[in-house]
């Protein structure tokens, strides 16, 4: 059984894309839990990152998830895989 998203665990937009549109935000899109759920339910290839402070993760998190504070983002996105469409929480 897959684990379900709790909607408290996103905290504001979710955009969804690769790594290249990671670093090009023109090309990002937005998305929902909702559609992230259906993502993951059906195994697509999905690297969930969330980008919030350490301070919010101890609210929850998508479980999974990874976490890359944003303003670490930048300086590694060279450690994130490129063959997987990537989630930013």
């Amino acid at each position: 059984m897959k684990p379900r998203i709790a909607a408290a665990a996103l905290v504001g937009l979710v955009f969804a894309g690769s790594i290249a549109s990671a670093q090009r935000s023109k090309s990002a899109r937005e998305t929902t839990p909702e559609a992230l759920q259906r993502m993951l339910d059906r195994g697509d290839k999905v690297l969930v990152i969330d980008v919030r402070t350490d301070e919010e993760i101890l609210f929850g998190s998508i479980p999974g998830a990874i976490h890359i504070s944003e303003d670490q983002l930048e300086a590694r996105m060279k450690d994130v895989p490129r063959d997987v469409q990537l989630v930013f929480t």
